[in-house]
């Protein structure tokens, strides 16, 4: 069997059971016992470290007995020496507390699967190139941030799986960051453990991991919108728009159906009101909206330099109306924001040089207007200035070494943010001081807007603009809408 064969069946155990399960100091004459206990409780994979005692006869052991039914490793492969007989013996997995190439390089040559320990993302890249697809975190009892941040740029097809002091509690948290399997040692077997008892801490492991959700994010609608934008709540419904194609979208919570009503005008963001009214920002004025019937009425022009228009919006506990502008050309300096008491009022600027001014929202006592700059990829923090005014900003937050583009912007319950990022395939989780938290990978590269329900949960829009047919074809989903659990995003926070 090749090592690409032998991969796509580890992947297939994985999927069915994410548990690898660690026999350090195992001997010959207890392994079988042990390892029956373990496969009849569910788990399908088992690593013999190398400095267990007789490390090497008790694998052929285990090879020859169980034969296809588990799937048999050797831990702490750390000289490229070992591979060789591991081969020999019918080891399937060579699995290392390190990334060495050299015993990656040959585990690959001879048709096993490397499983290298990472603790860094430059150690994950190096053990991708050197032939890895199996990377395993270690030590990874906290670190879900870092998982999180990695699965954002490593490839696809590459699987992390979490190894050292996981436990049940800190699994849901690796689990929701990315983590796709757990390397299990004394929680599992300990040595001297009987049978007995290590079936009954595997069959509890085994029933823990199959209440993981399989995916962060779960599609609701596919309306293959080319540019997804301003996700909303409406009671249990969701809002959201599509303006090169002028369509106002709504899923609805009650029956799970997608509607799509025509707009004469391109729009680019909804606000709701305190008083219940729906506004817009369509090109170049705010206007009035029937979220039911698209019917439009739009206010005064805003005094725009030429070429820009308005983008995302937010409303103020009051009714104010404030919009973000943009260049159409993407031209960076041009944008700014803009404000009026209401729709048929007068627009002013009050706010300029921005490069694309886009997601917005107030802090919950209205003295912070929080705006995304895409351009710029910055978050900043506008003092509010009397009811219709803004003082200078500061940065919040520069996305530092975040994969993508800041696009659409929530405010959490406790002051947190989670931002779509655009290009990056995934919403950030930004503490209220800008700090970055983690990230939860969408299956698709333009993630536009996000919102939170009343329930905890997170709605994003996503967009197809700008993806080849390629990219189309790899990533199907993208033009939908997509629900993340409130399990998902408490997770890292457990």
């Amino acid at each position: 069997m090749t090592a690409d064969a032998m991969l796509a069946r580890v992947g297939k155990v994985l999927d069915a059971v994410p548990i690898v399960a660690i026999l350090r100091g195992v001997r010959s004459e207890e392994a079988i016992a042990v390892v029956e206990a373990l496969h009849e409780a569910g788990v399908r994979i088992a690593e013999v470290p190398l400095n267990s005692p007789d490390p090497f006869g008790t694998i052929g052991l285990l090879v020859r007995h169980f034969g296809s039914r588990m799937l048999i490793g050797a831990g702490t492969v750390i000289d490229p020496d070992d591979v060789p007989r591991l081969a020999r013996i019918g080891c399937m997995l060579c699995v290392a507390p390190n990334a060495d190439a050299r015993v990656i390089g040959a585990t690959v040559a001879h048709g096993m699967v490397p499983l290298p320990g990472v603790a860094t993302a430059s150690e994950a890249f190096e053990a991708v190139a050197a032939g890895a697809r199996l990377l395993k975190v270690f030590p990874a009892a906290d670190a879900a941030s870092a998982i999180s941040a990695w699965r954002t740029v490593l490839p696809k097809d590459v699987r992390l799986l979490a190894v050292g002091g996981v436990k049940p509690g800190s699994a849901s948290a690796l689990w929701a960051a990315g983590a796709r399997g757990f390397g299990l040692g004394a929680d599992l077997y300990r040595p001297g453990d009987s049978p007995g008892h290590v079936g009954t801490r595997a069959r509890a492991w085994v029933a823990h991991v199959a209440r993981l959700p399989k995916s962060a994010a779960s599609v609701l609608a596919q309306p293959q919108a080319l540019v997804g934008e301003s996700v909303r709540m409406d009671g249990r419904d969701v809002l959201w728009l599509d303006p090169p194609q002028a369509r106002l979208l709504r899923w609805r919570g009650d029956t799970g159906e997608c509607m799509e009503t025509a707009l004469a005008h391109r729009v680019w963001s909804l606000g709701h009101c305190p008083d219940g009214r729906w506004v817009g920002a369509a090109e170049q004025a705010f206007c009035a909206i029937d979220v039911e019937t698209g019917e439009l009425s739009l206010g005064p022009e805003a005094p725009m330099a030429p070429g820009c228009r308005f983008n995302d919006m937010t409303v103020d506990a009051q009714g104010g109306l404030w919009v973000g502008a943009m260049h159409r050309g993407l031209l960076s300096g041009k944008g700014g924001l803009f404000h009026a008491a209401r729709v048929d009022g007068p627009v002013r600027q009050v706010a300029a040089g921005l490069g694309v001014a886009n997601g917005m929202t107030f802090s919950e006592d209205g003295a912070t207007l929080y705006v995304i700059d895409t351009l710029a990829r910055t978050l900043l923090a506008y003092p509010r200035e009397g009811s219709d005014g803004l003082g200078e900003p500061v940065v919040v937050s520069d996305f530092l070494a975040l994969p993508g583009k800041p696009d659409g912007l929530a405010m959490a319950p406790d002051g947190s943010f989670w931002v779509a990022m655009w290009g990056g395939g995934c919403l950030a989780h930004l503490a209220r001081d800008g700090a970055f938290l983690h990230a939860v990978p969408l299956p698709v590269p333009h993630v536009g807007s996000v919102c939170l329900d009343a329930d905890g949960h997170a709605l994003a829009s996503t967009s197809r603009a700008r993806l080849s047919a390629e990219m189309l074809q790899a990533h199907p989903l993208s033009g939908g809408l997509f629900r993340i659990d409130r399990e998902w995003l408490a997770g890292f926070n457990r």
